[in-house]
């Protein structure tokens, strides 16, 4: 992947950011950590702050893509 095209896409923790950010009942969010794993797949905890400072935490990792292989179909994916 080209170094500008490697800037511009998202990874797993700004997805799921901005997706959590707009569910009304979201307070606020706070990106805690990020690891970079054997791979290439980056591990990143959020804090997702809810009405009366309840806080749940996240890890989401982000893992490159098996090119050519149908969502699903991996071997490492659970059935």
């Amino acid at each position: 992947m080209p170094p500008d095209t490697a800037l511009t896409q998202d990874h797993a923790g700004s997805l799921l950011c901005r997706l959590l950010v707009f569910h009304p009942e979201v307070v606020d969010i706070r990106i805690l950590g990020q690891t970079d794993m054997p791979g290439g797949i980056i591990s990143y905890s959020l804090g997702v702050i809810l009405p009366g400072g309840r806080e749940l935490y996240i890890d989401v990792e982000d893992a490159p893509s098996v090119t050519g292989t149908p969502a699903g179909s991996r071997d490492d994916t659970p059935r």
